[in-house]
């Protein structure tokens, strides 16, 4: 059974009327039916306007990141699965996962999707595989539940890391995700935030490691991630009543309404 509490019951041990950063996933989390709203944007200038920051943390390409940070009012993002930085204003992304030869690694991955694909035919790379440095993807409608946990034990038999979200699949390096990313960019970028200032954000298994409590104690998943209790290992702490967007919505407002109080 999920231990999840609506917002409402946030527990005396969790003030959130701390909250200084909002560290989120962006596709089933900020999105709402893969896009963004006019509501979503305006919770993004009214969290910084109360001087809370945001930061995507997102399993995007880089491609898609670099220009998604260009735009939007957030204080930087985590493309990748938390291999590549890239803070607001600065074009050139800061490397989270060393990788010594790019070309190489581009190669090791595509000969290792051909390989999945020579024993799951209807998998297919992902549009935006092309505009990607650490990872490659194929879109996670082509799997059933069953096959992706074939594939993920098939992944780390061939020494690479795997995880999934609602959109896409991820073939990764061992040790790269959302979590370890995160906590080198607060480290080196926010130093500033203890963990009770920062609340962590999500609706799918690639969220996981964002819902850790050793490392992320405030952690909301929007109402979408109930459809994936039984798969996740950690659950974030409290859940919102509203799905993907709107979720994300109602939690900006009730970080906005505690900060106007404390």
């Amino acid at each position: 059974m999920s231990k999840y509490l609506p917002l409402s019951q946030v527990s005396s041990t969790h003030d959130l009327t701390n909250i200084r950063l909002v560290a989120t996933d962006m596709d089933g989390t900020l999105t709402t039916e893969g896009k963004f709203t006019a509501a979503l944007l305006q919770a993004l200038e009214d969290l910084t306007a109360h001087g809370i920051k945001v930061l995507i943390v997102t399993g995007r390409s880089a491609g898609w990141v670099s220009g998604l940070v260009s735009y939007l009012p957030v204080a930087g993002a985590i493309a990748e699965n938390g291999s590549l930085f890239y803070p607001c204003g600065n074009e050139t992304p800061v490397a989270l996962t060393p990788i010594p030869d790019l070309v190489l690694h581009r190669q090791q991955l595509a000969k290792a999707f051909l390989q999945l694909q020579s024993q799951f035919p209807d998998i297919q790379e992902s549009a935006d595989n092309r505009f990607r440095i650490t990872d490659w993807t194929f879109d996670v409608d082509s799997v059933n539940a069953d096959e992706i946990q074939t594939i993920s034990h098939l992944c780390q038999q061939a020494g690479w890391g795997f995880t999934y979200s609602n959109v896409q699949c991820h073939m990764k390096p061992l040790g790269q995700d959302k979590g370890i990313g995160l906590l080198q960019v607060l480290r080196d970028y926010f130093p500033q935030y203890t963990p009770g200032e920062i609340v962590t954000v999500g609706d799918s298994p690639n969220d996981e490691s964002l819902f850790d409590e050793l490392c992320f104690p405030i952690s909301v998943g929007v109402a979408n991630v109930r459809e994936y209790t039984d798969r996740l290992q950690h659950q974030p702490a409290y859940v919102t009543t509203k799905s993907e967007g709107q979720g994300f919505c109602e939690l900006a407002q009730f970080l906005i309404q505690g900060s106007a109080v404390s």
